[in-house]
């Protein structure tokens, strides 16, 4: 239990409370649950000021009442500077966090179809290979293989999308983090979580592939190399084209700089654009805020 003049010493280190110090506390209270809900179900149980989104607010008004005692205009200025910078801050850790819950839900999703994808591929594969070749719809063996490398093209593709775009997301909460939070995690353990196990299952997925093809490439010249012997000839076609090259996992597990950078500067400026609006809602001035910044992206 804290007694009075521990709570009146505790009150005063808060007024001195910068808004990026207030934004890293609650960054540290959210992560002390496994999820948002749990969060939120935390926080209610509290009072409406004792709330870590809500107490800087008060904490940050008397900070500039301190400051400027006897000059209401830079008092209530520098109030308004610190609360819109509090606010930025926690509209940045919001924002990032209700993007990536949207894109968890979905790429989850994505996920579990590449793998029935991945899966329907190596089923087919067999299927060819013993020359059925209407799974395709081909009408004869050449134009089946063209086919069938051109799908496992397309999910190549699409895996290597999928694994750049949730690395490149990863390393710009790591960006923000850094720059913002001095390195204080922002994200909800849950959703945290949830993305390192899509980054793990699609890894292991374009692992599979990969060996995979390595299988049907070795298979296919063990193959034509007997036919050769046999038949004396050298133009039998091979199961899986020449250009069938694996996923190359380390080299576009780098970080994208540009693209990161272009996730990165999205959220912060809808932050900031955010925060400044939310505070000057409280006078009546956002409205001539938001139509300038929609006018300035409109290039006008």
């Amino acid at each position: 239990m804290i007694n009075s003049a521990q709570r009146k010493r505790l009150d005063k280190i808060e007024l001195q409370l910068t808004p990026k110090q207030w934004a890293i506390r609650l960054a540290d209270e959210i992560r002390r649950y496994p999820s948002q809900e749990a969060f939120l179900k935390g926080i209610a149980k509290g009072t409406y000021r004792g709330s870590p989104s809500i107490t800087p607010f008060f904490c940050l008004i008397e900070q500039a009442k301190e400051r400027w005692p006897r000059d209401a205009r830079k008092e209530i200025e520098l109030s308004s500077k610190l609360r819109m910078e509090f606010q930025s801050l926690k509209s940045l850790i919001n924002n990032i966090n209700n993007d990536l819950m949207v894109r968890v839900e979905r790429n989850r999703l994505r996920v579990a179809l590449h793998a029935s994808q991945l899966r329907t591929l190596i089923f087919m594969g067999a299927v060819l290979r013993i020359g059925v070749t209407e799974i395709l719809h081909a009408t004869s063996a050449g134009l089946a293989q063209q086919c069938y490398s051109s799908k496992l093209d397309d999910w190549a593709n699409k895996s290597t999308m999928l694994f750049k775009e949730t690395i490149a997301y990863k390393a710009a909460v790591q960006a923000i983090q850094e720059d913002y939070f001095e390195s204080h995690p922002i994200m909800y353990k849950d959703i945290e979580t949830e993305i390192e196990m899509i980054i793990q299952t699609v890894r292991e997925l374009i692992a599979t592939f990969n060996d995979y093809r390595k299988d049907i490439a070795d298979l296919s010249d063990r193959e034509s190399n007997q036919e050769q012997q046999e038949a004396g000839t050298a133009n039998a076609m091979p199961f899986e084209p020449e250009n069938g090259l694996p996923i190359d996992i380390e080299a576009i597990s780098k970080r994208d700089e540009i693209f990161v950078q272009s996730i990165v500067e999205k959220w912060v400026m809808n932050a900031k654009v955010s925060g400044i609006a939310d505070i000057l809602r409280q006078t009546g001035k956002h409205e001539v805020f938001v139509w300038h910044h929609f006018q300035k992206e409109m290039g006008l």
